[in-house]
């Protein structure tokens, strides 16, 4: 059985080289049928002139040729999928495109530094400012009762302040009395 097997393999390797070979052959012929050989000997200026404009027109005429081809095939493969999408539906049988694959841990990694950006982000934009310098010391304030003793020279202060300012508002009283009688 293993000899067979090696007998099937050598035939059809001897197949696909003499179609390799025949393949070949056509080539050549096609392009030597389209291509001639290019003869410049004993032209002068203007011969040489009217050879590279006459190549530049072949080269052209190739070019359009090429795109045309080339459109047809790509129009030919819509075509084909066209009908094979009709033939599937028809037939009730799908065509299941091929999926990418995608590391699992790249995919976690990347939805994690999205998160964690959001949050960062969305950490700061809700923080208040104070309004104070945070190198700023802390001043407690008292709400309890202020020393007696203190109460007492503000007491104190105030009743002289007041008992010199009657004294001179009595004085002025007394200067502006002064004043009119002498008028």
């Amino acid at each position: 059985m293993a000899a067979e097997e090696q007998q099937n393999v050598q035939k059809t390797a001897e197949e696909l080289k003499k179609q390799q070979e025949r393949d070949a052959k056509e080539r050549e012929q096609f392009l030597s049928g389209r291509i001639t050989k290019l003869s410049l000997d004993g032209l002068d200026k203007s011969g040489l002139e009217q050879k590279v404009r006459a190549l530049y027109d072949s080269v052209q005429k190739l070019e359009e040729e090429k795109y045309d081809c080339e459109f047809k095939l790509r129009k030919m493969d819509f075509e084909i999928n066209e009908l094979n999408i009709v033939v599937n539906d028809i037939k009730g049988h799908f065509v299941k495109p091929p999926l990418k694959k995608i590391s699992k841990t790249e995919q976690k990694l990347a939805k994690i530094a999205e998160v964690k950006s959001k949050l960062g982000s969305a950490f700061r934009e809700n923080l208040k400012s104070t309004g104070q310098s945070k190198f700023a010391l802390e001043e407690k304030e008292d709400t309890g009762k202020k020393p007696d003793w203190g109460q007492d020279q503000l007491q104190k202060h105030k009743d002289e302040e007041g008992l010199a300012g009657e004294e001179a508002a009595a004085d002025e009283e007394e200067e502006e009395e002064e004043e009119e009688e002498e008028e």
